[in-house]
């Protein structure tokens, strides 16, 4: 019966040691994990406030080259008026309404298809908007003033009378546009078509 007291005891004992150490271990290494833990979010934050120093210095080098580059304001209004524009809060209401009416009057318009070709003096002309954004004539040519030719927001009209289509007026060309929607890239087009590549 000794022998297995002893044995008892001994298997007491190393268990209770192993307890022991497994704490001091897990207290030594909790210790060093929270000082490397804060070694790490010391040098982060160093790096941080010299990365915003960096970019406070450079934000401030780039509003000095602005000052420099604005032109002086005398010379600037002159320009303005040279080029014709005119300031609208020295005009009238009625004045500021007539030439805004004018300029509608002539601007591009969405219509109908069963107005398209109506108006015998206006020419019916077929233009392709593809999947990448690019408004093109029927030689797939693009169309670089898209605003003056057909309007800005012809685009958000696909799909109100036809799904792939669009019809657009516009007085002041005397044209009437069939916008015609191509759900592939004009890159991809052109690159089809070896005639049309080389140019």
């Amino acid at each position: 019966m000794n022998k297995s007291l002893y044995f008892v005891m001994f298997a007491l004992g190393a268990a209770t040691g192993s307890v022991v150490t497994w704490q001091c271990l897990k207290e030594q290494y909790r210790r060093l994990t929270q000082e490397e833990i804060d070694s790490v979010k010391e040098t982060f934050s160093k790096k941080q406030s010299e990365l915003i120093d960096i970019f406070d210095d450079a934000h401030r080098q780039v509003i000095a080259n602005e000052a420099k580059e604005k032109p002086n304001i005398t010379e600037y209004v002159q320009k303005l008026r040279k080029e014709g524009y005119v300031n609208y809060s020295d005009l009238d209401e009625k004045t500021v309404k007539k030439e805004a009416d004018e300029i509608m009057e002539d601007a591009p318009y969405i219509i109908t298809p069963e107005e398209y070709g109506e108006e015998e003096e206006y020419d019916q002309l077929s233009l392709t908007y593809y999947a990448d954004e690019i408004l093109a004539d029927d030689e797939d040519e693009i169309i670089e003033d898209v605003e003056n030719v057909v309007g800005k927001d012809f685009a958000k009209h696909f799909g109100e009378y036809e799904d792939d289509s669009v019809f657009v007026r516009n007085p002041s060309r005397k044209a009437d546009y069939e916008i015609l929607l191509d759900n592939r890239n004009h890159s991809d087009v052109i690159k089809s078509r070896p005639h049309l590549a080389e140019e």
